[in-house]
């Protein structure tokens, strides 16, 4: 994992990388395929704090239903043993580059600072959960268009990671009373009846 340029953290093994993510907010992972006692596609689909990374694999193993599986899994990028540090580093600036944090969001009130995970509403600071935290970074990544039940529990909760329908609903009516959004008439998160729920663009009447 690198946590920023020249400064990068490793894990021990798999149990150590969601706690690195959170403390270390690095801006990209790399695993290699195969991991002690965990295969590595598997953790980066069902870890969700691998869900706003990108993630590039490392494998002695270059079959093309391999790479493929890992691509279509949503890894950044995919690099055959042996490599050269030179490959490296260029992917990954390639991969970095790619997905360059998007800069605040704001929408009326409400403002997320991306960089910091610093949410205000009327320039007031709001003291959100993870979970609560991940829902609307999520949201606010697809403004101006659905996001479905399938895509929040994926990013949120991880493939695995459990979010029943009820679960789901609790935590977006929680969200909703700490930003102060009136459920009949939301302004911010806006439900969208069999599909997921909606955040309105920055610029949309």
């Amino acid at each position: 994992m690198d946590s920023a340029p020249g400064a990068p953290v490793t894990a021990a093994g798999p149990g150590e990388v969601a706690r690195l993510v959170e403390t270390r907010r690095p801006a990209l992972a790399v695993l290699d395929l195969v991991l002690p006692g965990a295969d590595g596609i598997e953790l980066m689909r069902t870890l969700p704090a691998l869900a706003d990374l990108p993630v590039i694999f490392v494998s002695a193993y270059g079959r093309g239903e391999t790479i493929a599986r890992a691509l279509e899994a949503g890894a950044a990028d995919y690099i055959v043993k042996p490599f050269s540090p030179a490959e490296l580093v260029a992917r990954v600036g390639i991969a970095l580059n790619r997905r360059a944090a998007p800069g605040p969001f704001v929408l009326g009130d409400l403002a997320i600072d991306r960089a910091t995970r610093r949410v205000t509403v009327a320039g007031k600071p709001v003291r959100l959960t993870a979970i609560e935290y991940r829902i609307l970074h999520t949201l606010s990544l697809d403004a101006g268009g659905a996001t479905t039940y399938e895509t929040l529990q994926r990013r949120v909760w991880g493939d695995r990671g459990g979010a029943n329908p009820q679960t789901m609903r609790n935590a977006i009516r929680k969200l909703r009373r700490k930003l102060g959004d009136d459920a009949r008439n939301p302004k911010y998160i806006l439900s969208e009846r069999g599909l997921g729920y909606r955040m309105p663009g920055p610029h949309d009447g």
